[in-house]
């Protein structure tokens, strides 16, 4: 009997073990993870490391164990020994391993971490400080805290070997302190490259000796454009560069953190700058201006004449001596070819290497290919290998390029198609710039877009690609431009948390990735905030659905969100709190009310995501589409234009119908009860995204949902530059009548007006909700 019950308890143990704990929610998560039993006190306990270890992890370890004994209260002695103890934290090298490979074993007597090299033992020590409690990130004791770690064992190693962040400081210039920062946060993730665009139209932030004017001069714009509004300006001067020595520091820095700096220039296109500092690279001479507005400048360097590559050569050279990475990025990307039409230089060039239109492309792609080739080989020339955006492809890439695909998934399937090494960083998944929320009301002002943190985490990079072609396939990048974002706080927000989904694509195995893992077990909030980052909080974004009786004055809400969050909701618009009304399924209330609901986490103050939802204006009864929107923007389809939420002017929220070749035509069921003798059709204007007013709105009345008449018209004039964007409401007044179908036609303008960049290209139509009253 006794034999008996040692059995069932052994197995008991071993069973309560087997299950997941709360607590272990590693970000990335490891690819191979196996819980035991128990627990290590790691208050006071001694660390070791391996003497065959390097310099760089001894003073990570060292690093760690400060920080544990300051968080805990304790003391943690490191020792470097050629032998080391059965007990405490032990750091050994095993050459067996990956270079960014580790295994982690914790026992009730200890911790025995292993790897190879200084990535591994790093990459070990940012799972171990995820498995604490997040005060260790913190800069005050926690004595109270419980200072142990589970017992499990863990052998992990990344996915890809190229796992990025991107960081624009051209268009706005960020501290070393900041980019700093930025590092810190990578380095929690475990990501490796940090992409550095040191170089645009909008300013020159790098210091080279050689060409003093591009810091005196390029790195300073005498205005600055306001949001989206087309020629107007602050008028107040905008600048900033880094030292060499500042660079050095920085680039050092990284390294510490196991991140590898990868600095672009951008060229041949995107030099404005560097064109207003020295006005002679350029095809017409100047004079030139820093941009004080975003886009595609069309002055860019004259590849026609020795002297640019003499500049870019001696650039180069400096770049080089700063930054020890193989990859070196060249941009490549969005550059104008209309001055190397008309430039004689250009054309003498052209003539000379005997290149002509072909295969779609013109003579000008070819030349930027030629301008691409030969710095390519210099760089290799030094033991250097280019990086470039995807239009590279355009003009023949060197086939050793590494391309970054940048215009969706395309550019990289197509590059590795072609034999060449891709990053995949699809503007469709990976632009961190893009709002991450699809309802946007709480977001700070931003270029447009839309990637929420479920998006970021869906991306598959190896869609689309034989076996073959994903040899190709180094790695996934995000990228984070910044027009919009000139703040420390709002760089941050845009970052976190989808820094986290990213680092899940990037490390994880298929296999590995889950969704649902990823979401309830998040705790990177409690760790965001004891290291004082600002972060977005629509992880845990919630989706309603609604329906409406006109009649009773009624709505029944349904609500959803992801993971097991709990929902609580107010009636009077106010924000609700943990002692609001917990949701619990669907809600009947009165339409007037303003109802407003909220994530509220465990162990947080604040609401994690909170959303107003505005019923008093919804029609809610059946619509129906006659024609069929652009295929990327029909989301939720007809029931979008009467569910009563007005959103913000972000065209990828999902609450936008968008059409391109025909008209919106929609007919709303009214049920024939009720009076009515106005409606307003909602459109989105955004002309820098080729979205524009209609032409015509109309509404039209049945009886019977045949035949009808035409009730109210408005003809729009043509946009002219200088037109606000934003919701333009179109309201259309008539006789009060309660005809049961009503019909709202809104036409697209056709083609582009001719003072627009894409003049004569076809013009979107963007519709919202219709109001009917």
């Amino acid at each position: 009997m006794k034999k008996l019950l040692l059995t069932f308890f052994a197995g008991a143990c071993l069973a309560a073990c087997a299950s997941p704990d709360p607590e272990i929610a590693i970000v990335p998560y490891p690819n191979r993870l196996e819980p035991g039993c128990g627990a290590f006190p790691v208050k006071g306990a001694p660390v070791v490391c391996d003497s065959r270890t390097d310099e760089r992890t001894q003073r990570a370890v060292e690093e760690f164990a400060a920080q544990l004994a300051a968080a805990s209260g304790g003391k943690n002695p490191v020792a470097v020994a050629g032998e080391l103890p059965a007990s405490g934290i032990r750091f050994v090298v095993d050459d067996t391993l990956p270079e960014e490979g580790y295994k982690l074993d914790i026992t009730k007597k200890g911790v025995e971490v292993r790897a190879s090299h200084f990535p591994g033992f790093f990459y070990a020590v940012q799972s171990l400080k995820q498995l604490l409690p997040a005060a260790i990130y913190g800069t005050e004791p926690a004595p109270g805290e419980q200072w142990k770690l589970p017992a499990l064992s863990i052998s992990d190693a990344p996915r890809f070997g190229y796992r990025g962040m991107h960081l624009d400081v051209a268009r706005h210039f960020f501290s070393v302190e900041e980019v700093k920062r930025y590092l810190d946060v990578m380095a929690i993730h475990k990501l490796n490259r940090f992409h550095w665009h040191l170089t645009d139209d909008q300013g020159w932030r790098i210091e080279i000796r050689k060409y003093p004017a591009l810091t005196t001069v390029g790195s300073i714009r005498n205005r600055t454009i306001i949001r989206k509004e087309r020629d107007n300006y602050d008028n107040t001067p905008y600048g900033g560069y880094y030292t060499q020595d500042e660079i050095r520091d920085v680039v050092k820095y990284a390294a510490d953190r196991a991140i590898t700096v990868i600095p672009e220039i951008d060229l041949p296109g995107h030099m404005l700058a560097a064109l207003t500092a020295y006005p002679e690279l350029g095809c017409t001479g100047g004079p030139y201006e820093v941009w004080g507005r975003w886009g595609v400048a069309e002055d860019v360097l004259c590849p026609g004449q020795e002297k640019t590559f003499e500049f870019l050569e001696n650039v180069l050279d400096e770049v080089l001596g700063l930054f020890p990475s193989e990859l070196i990025h060249i941009g490549g990307d969005e550059c104008p070819k209309v001055r190397w039409e008309k430039c004689p230089r250009c054309q003498a060039r052209i003539r000379q290497l005997g290149l002509k239109d072909r295969d779609g492309y013109t003579a000008e792609h070819y030349l930027q290919g030629y301008v691409t080739d030969r710095i390519g080989k210099f760089l290799a020339s030094r033991g250097r290998r280019i990086i470039g955006w995807d239009e590279i492809l355009e003009g023949q890439a060197p086939s050793d390029a590494i391309v970054m695909s940048w215009r969706g998934s395309a550019g990289g399937i197509k590059a590795a198609q072609l034999g060449h090494d891709v990053i995949m960083t699809p503007n469709s998944h990976f632009y961190f710039d893009y709002y991450q929320s699809p309802d946007a009301d709480a977001e700070p002002f931003g270029i447009g877009g839309c990637v929420t943190v479920d998006k970021v985490y869906s991306y598959d990079p190896m869609e689309g690609l034989t076996p073959e072609q994903q040899t190709h396939i180094l790695g996934v990048q995000a990228n984070l431009w910044t027009e919009y974002i000139a703040t420390d706080d709002h760089l941050e927000y845009m970052l976190l948390p989808r820094l986290a989904a990213l680092s899940e694509v990037q490390w994880c195995q298929p296999e590995v990735k889950d969704w649902t893992r990823f979401v309830n077990g998040f705790r990177m909030e409690r760790i965001y905030t004891q290291m004082g980052y600002e972060f977005g909080k629509h992880i845990f974004g919630i989706t309603g659905k609604y329906a409406v009786d006109p009649v009773a004055g009624t709505v029944v809400v349904s609500l959803t969100t992801q993971g097991d969050a709990p929902i609580h909701y107010t009636l009077d618009g106010s924000e609700p709190t943990a002692a609001s009304p917990r949701y619990t399924g669907p809600v009947g209330i009165d339409r007037s009310c303003t109802f407003r609901a909220a994530v509220l986490r465990e162990g947080m103050e604040n609401p994690t995501y909170s959303r107003e939802f505005d019923f008093s204006k919804s029609t809610g009864r059946p619509a129906v589409l006659n024609t069929a929107p652009n295929e990327r923007y029909t989301f939720e389809g007809a029931s979008l234009l009467v569910d009563g939420y007005h959103s913000r002017p972000v065209f990828t929220s999902g609450a936008w119908l968008g059409y391109l070749e025909q008209p919106l035509d929609v007919t709303i069921d009214m049920g024939g009860k009720q009076p009515y003798s106005s409606v307003v059709l909602e459109t989105l204007v955004q002309k820098g995204d080729w979205i524009f007013p209609p032409s015509s709105v109309s509404v039209s009345l049945s009886d019977d949902g045949t035949n009808f008449t035409e009730a109210a018209a408005i003809a729009e004039p043509e946009a002219k530059a200088g037109d606000p964007d934003g919701i333009k409401r179109y309201e259309m007044q008539f006789p009060e009548t309660s005809a049961r179908y009503l019909k709202v036609v809104a036409r697209t303008v056709g083609s582009i007006p001719a003072w627009h960049p894409g003049a004569g290209g076809r013009a979107y139509l963007f519709a919202g909700e219709v109001v009917v009253e």
